[in-house]
């Protein structure tokens, strides 16, 4: 089935939290919603993800003595690509690999598979059957970059 958006892509607005809200958690939903995981448990192993890239050494004094900071960022303020493989690891998802794009790539279907988790600015979004799943269009009136892609492996 065409669309007739530039993109090429349908949108189906889809929304796998709980309570419906929407707040920063694009990685989350993208897990979810892509790989029909959990919210719940996406949210976890997300923010799991999170912290353990965000701890910090603070030295009170130059010298040998220091303290790891923990982190208490959550999943609810956005995810990095890195702390994203960490969280399907963290599921049990060792089958999905990220791939990087052109920096001139643009998001239209056909740059990317059918079934995958899109990077563009500021957002990830699940692609399934070619067409966004998310709690809002993400589309834009404008063509956006696709910075690149978590697709499944099939080796």
């Amino acid at each position: 089935m065409k669309s007739s958006h530039p993109t090429g892509l349908h949108f189906y607005k889809r929304n796998p939290n709980p309570t419906k809200e929407r707040h920063g958690d694009c990685g989350t939903r993208a897990i979810s919603l892509a790989l029909d995981l959990p919210y719940n448990k996406v949210w976890r192993a997300a923010t799991k993800a999170i912290r353990e890239r965000k701890l910090k050494v603070v030295r009170y004094a130059p010298g040998p003595d220091y303290e790891l900071k923990k982190s208490t960022a959550t999943a609810n303020g956005g995810i990095s690509k890195k702390a994203m493989l960490d969280a399907l690891g963290y599921l049990g998802v060792y089958n999905w690999e990220y791939i990087k794009c052109d920096p001139e790539t643009k998001f239209l279907k056909g740059n990317f598979p059918e079934h995958c988790i899109a990077h563009i600015p500021n957002h990830w979004v699940a692609i399934k059957d070619g067409a966004i799943w998310d709690t809002w269009d993400s589309r834009g009136k404008r063509l956006k970059k696709l910075r690149g892609y978590f697709k499944k492996t099939y080796s």
